[in-house]
């Protein structure tokens, strides 16, 4: 039955507004936080970019708490209602949740007929058109519902996939099903993981994305983890490149698939995400961090100083590929921020293998509201080429979780429940375009109106993959591929090969048209060769990506291997980069055991010569290098030959590919030479100090170290009559003289250290002792510290925390000293004492630190140890908070507060840029009431964010770790530690992986400082 509700006069009034050349206009006062604002008033508050307008198209009771938004190839909107948001109805009462089906019945381009299409869901949060009905998240399962009568509800519901994670809070669930280029329907996971089955392919293994996003194809067996691990985002730009989101980072690249790193399991590299705006900027990215800056205009608590102007609940991220608003914005990134009722957008600059972020404006916001009550945390690309927003509409965002009890019980979380609005933004009406301009009049209204692509023909479909609006040539694509009409593909094949591209249309037409070709299961050699030599990057990428199948075996094999090749200096970064990953694909004919010799040999030489000529391009950035070191994983040695042989300069500055390539070269290649290396007179001290520090560091995975010769001496010294140790000697001697310079570059001095941590203790001792003083960088100590703290370097512990030495140590040193000991079973009694002569104290060390301690196989020492621990022992830590209020009401002094929290923080946490964000960074916590500072202070694990917990972890030649898994692949995981530090560990060399059952923060820190020290800490915190 049709449940409609008629439009209200509400939307019968042109409620928008539109920005004027001048930016920003002065919006009107919001009014009250308390209140909420009607539709017209808190329109009205909105100040938007210039040459734009911003129109509402649906608002309460039409539509109720909107989070995402979708439209069919009817025009028509499907919205999922997250009614129960933040928890739940109550026990005793139905799920509240439904899925809205919105149409414009007269198209004025607002929508005021409302049907129901499906109710008594949990927590609906996404939702995607395919084959006349939707695929919708909603933990713990992704559901496929379809209305098979034209009632416009849903009476077909189906669990397609089930398993995911609802242990997170009701923000953190899967979401964004996202169709993208490449058939293939994703998922952000929104970080609570899970184990997912289908209950209609029972025999596909389960699939666990603890770690990562998922994606199937529609109608199929296929389903599988996705890399990437989105929070409440994801969005594809027109050449197929994947961006998800993070509350604090509001563009993430997803760079590297990694299938890639699967070819060389010997390469630590675990990271396939590349956040856009980087919190720690790497050379590429420089001068493009302004891009994480927000500037609120409401005056909503989160806007204080401690905000600083940054995310903290980023969501929505959207590329824009729609024709409403002026070229400017096309293929650009915006995003959502609800708590600073803003949507932001930036320029999305090339940077190597994946992108950078610039601001767009200065100071200014693409949309900003005055109104506290405006909770934007959707965007969609519109059948009209608009920008739609989904404004949830609340007084609090936040979730309940996140706050300690007496702050949550005082805090209103339902104001707003029932309420919820859609905004549309385009550009407005220009004169000489057949109008006036007319405030708040858009340039697109009505375009939606009795559109029904469904009923296209093939051609038409075709025709319409090289439309300029993104939208469009998305729903043409899904509509051809729901088809499977193999007729098609001699219409694709022209648009391929660049004959039937529209006059005005746009040319990534043949992308999608590549892609559609490629989904229905008829890529031609000739169409494939077309597209590699496509003037277009994008379409050259994607051609390399559909290719690799044909590396891997076939008659032809061999010519499409040097097809591949060819490639090699292609123009564009991007395409260069899939170049590197794709030829790690290719199956020699060495490798099929083929008997033809000449055949080798061209093969292997072409291969080789790709590698060396993409090296020499690109080897500077780590994407390029991780995708290089995948496909040379069996030829290495041969690379390293070919790269020898380059005349200087062209190989002279890439010690960081040469660190790794010596690295994967020296894990499990017994024959490996690296002759060529010591004896090359035109490659400078940086490569070849890398190389040979990366060689040490493979070796020491190979095997422990056992007496006191490092497994670098002992290799070297064995081979050529002694030679190659000599030579040996010789680089480190060198090493020393540069380190006797503090005039050399940092990067320079950096691998002098890196290189003498495999020298003897002797000779290590007397060149990094030195290096400790107070008047060295910091980056030069800590260094230092972890060149020492070697298995073959048994007097380490003692050189390190000899009194004096230790007492004129920083904070940072300090932290790093216990680190780098903590990682060596033999240096814990040097440690152990240390605590007892009240060198350390014992609430220095968090609690899986403690237990290596407590659990040691020698009773002496663990009786010991307990001893030490007992004053340290953090009790009923809910006690201790009850206990240690009263230093609220202490006058404190935030100056000194500072100090405490450079002190006793810094190393792991960041405020006001001061310290290292290994835990969460504080850049929020402001807003927050002292006594909630106060209960994490006291409490670390009444709430460890996802994503943060603690692991240990027991590496086979005898290190035991303690941080968080920053990354992971297939092939290894990246484990951040204190002063942020991170080890890329092998999973091959991986003895034990455990998670902690608290946080790294260790408990008990108020026994380690004063009541004053801790009022000022809380003050600072606060930012008295």
């Amino acid at each position: 039955m049709n449940q409609s509700s008629p439009g209200i006069a509400l939307l019968c009034i042109a409620l928008a507004i539109h920005a004027t050349e001048s930016a920003y206009p002065q919006a009107p006062n919001a009014g009250s936080a308390d209140r909420p604002l009607p539709p017209e008033q808190s329109l009205a508050s909105f100040r938007l970019e210039p040459g734009l307008a911003v129109e509402l198209v649906a608002a309460e009771p039409i539509v109720v708490d909107p989070v995402a938004l979708c439209f069919d190839e009817k025009g028509r909107m499907f919205v999922a209602e997250n009614r129960g948001y933040p928890t739940g109805p109550g026990d005793g009462y139905a799920p509240a949740g439904t899925i809205a089906l919105l149409e414009d019945a007269n198209g004025d381009g607002r929508f005021e007929k409302r049907t129901t299409f499906a109710s008594g869901l949990t927590f609906p949060n996404g939702v995607l058109p395919w084959k006349g009905g939707l695929f919708v998240t909603c933990a713990p399962d992704v559901l496929y519902l379809k209305d098979t009568d034209g009632d416009g509800r849903a009476d077909e519901r189906r669990v397609v996939f089930k398993g995911f994670a609802t242990n997170q809070s009701t923000q953190l669930r899967v979401c964004y099903p996202t169709l993208g280029p490449d058939n293939w329907i994703y998922l952000s996971t929104g970080l609570s993981g899970g184990k997912v089955t289908s209950p209609i392919y029972t025999n596909h293994p389960p699939v666990d994305v603890e770690r990562n996003d998922f994606r199937f194809r529609p109608d199929t067996d296929q389903f599988e983890a996705a890399d990437g691990k989105g929070q409440f985002g994801m969005t594809f730009d027109d050449f197929g490149h994947r961006f998800t989101c993070m509350n604090r980072v509001h563009i993430q690249h997803v760079v590297l698939p990694s299938r890639y790193l699967k070819l060389n399991p010997n390469l630590a590299f675990s990271e396939t995400m590349q956040n856009v705006p980087e919190a720690m900027i790497n050379d590429l990215l420089k001068g493009e961090n302004r891009a994480a800056r927000i500037y609120p205009i409401s005056a909503n608590i989160t806007t204080a100083d401690s905000h600083a102007g940054t995310f903290t609940a980023a969501c929505g991220v959207l590329i824009y590929r729609g024709t409403a608003l002026p070229e400017e914005y096309r293929g650009q990134p915006f995003a959502c921020d609800p708590t600073g009722n803003l949507v932001h957008w930036d320029k999305l600059i090339p940077a190597g293998a994946t992108f950078a972020a610039r601001r767009a404006r200065n100071d200014i916001e693409f949309l900003a509201s005055t109104d506290n009550w405006f909770r934007p945390v959707f965007l969609a690309n519109g059948p009209d080429g608009a920008l739609y927003i989904c404004d949830m509409y609340r007084k609090t965002i936040e979730h309940p979780e996140y706050l300690p009890d007496e702050i949550r019980k005082k805090t209103d979380f339902d104001s707003g429940k029932g309420m919820g609005r859609i905004y549309r933004v385009a550009g407005a009406k220009r004169p000489g375009a057949g109008g006036r301009v007319v405030s708040g009049q858009l340039s697109v209204v009505g375009k939606n109106r009795n559109m029904d692509f469904g009923k296209a023909d093939v051609e038409e479909l075709c025709a319409m993959l090289s439309h300029p609006s993104g939208w469009q040539r998305d729903a043409a694509q899904r509509l051809l591929i729901e088809r499977q009409d193999r007729s098609a593909v001699p219409i694709l094949e022209s648009i391929v090969a660049g004959r039937r591209t529209p006059i005005l249309g746009s040319p990534a037409g043949r992308f999608h048209a590549l892609r559609t070709i490629e989904g229905l299961g008829s890529v031609h050699d000739l169409t494939l060769e077309c597209a590699l030599s496509d003037p277009l990057p994008g379409v050259r990428e994607a051609a390399l990506q559909i290719v690799e199948p044909r590396l891997r075996g076939g008659p032809d094999a061999s010519k499409w291997l040097e097809r591949v090749a060819a490639m090699a200096p292609d123009p564009d970064p991007r395409v260069r980069f899939q170049c590197a990953l794709s030829l790690g694909e290719a199956e020699l004919s060495l490798d099929r055991q083929m008997t033809n010799r000449s055949l080798r040999f061209k093969e292997k030489a072409a291969l080789i010569e790709a590698l060396a000529s993409l090296a020499l391009q690109d080897a500077r950035d780590r994407w390029a290098r991780a995708a290089l070191l995948t496909s040379a994983h069996r030829y290495g040695q041969d690379l390293l030959d070919a790269l020898i042989r380059e005349p200087l300069p062209s190989v002279g500055n890439l010690p960081e590919f040469f660190a790794e390539l010596g690295r994967t070269l020296a894990v499990d290649l017994p024959g490996f030479g690296p002759g060529g290396m010591l004896e090359t007179t035109q490659i400078g001290f940086d490569s070849r100090a890398g190389f040979l520090a990366g060689c040490a560091d493979g070796l020491r995975n190979r095997a422990p170290v056992r007496g006191s010769f490092t497994p670098l001496e002992l290799w070297l010294s064995g081979t050529s009559d002694g030679k190659y140790g000599e030579l040996l000697r010789n680089l480190f001697e060198e090493a020393q003289s540069i380190l006797a310079r503090t005039s050399e570059p940092a990067g320079r001095r950096l691998r002098a250290i890196a290189l003498l941590a495999h020298a003897d203790a002797k000779q290590a001792s007397a060149a990094l002792l030195p290096l400790l003083e107070s008047q060295q960088p910091s980056e030069v100590q800590t260094a230092a510290v972890r060149a020492l703290v070697q298995p073959h370097h048994s007097g380490a512990a003692a050189e390190l925390l000899a009194s004096s030495r230790w007492r004129s140590f920083t904070p940072a040193v300090r932290s790093a000293v216990l680190s780098a000991l903590l990682t060596r079973q033999e240096f814990l009694p040097d440690v152990l004492a240390a605590i007892e002569a009240e060198l350390l104290s014992p609430s220095v060390l968090n609690n899986a630190q403690r237990n290596r301690f407590l659990n040691h196989k020698d009773p002496a020492f663990r009786k010991r140890a307990e001893a030490v621990f007992k004053s340290a022992q953090s009790g009923d830590r809910m006690k201790a908070f009850e206990e240690n209020k009263s230093v609220l009401s202490l006058r404190a002094n935030a100056r000194n507060g500072s100090a405490v929290f450079k002190q006793h923080c810094a190393s792991c946490h960041r405020l006001d840029r001061e310290g290292i964000p290994v835990g969460p960074d504080l850049f929020g916590i402001r807003n927050q009431p002292k006594e909630a500072i106060l209960l994490h202070v006291l409490v670390p694990d009444y709430e460890i964010v996802p994503g943060f917990a603690g692991y240990v972890v027991e590496t086979k030649d005898g290190r035991i770790l303690s941080g968080l898994i920053l990354s992971e692949t297939p092939t290894s995981i990246t484990l951040r530690q204190a002063q942020g530090i991170e080890e890329n560990i092998l999973r091959g060399q991986i003895a034990g992986l455990a998670a902690s059952n608290s946080s790294l923060m260790p408990a008990g820190l108020e026994k380690a400082m004063s009541r004053q020290d801790l009022a000022d800490l809380i003050a600072y915190l606060k930012g008295e």
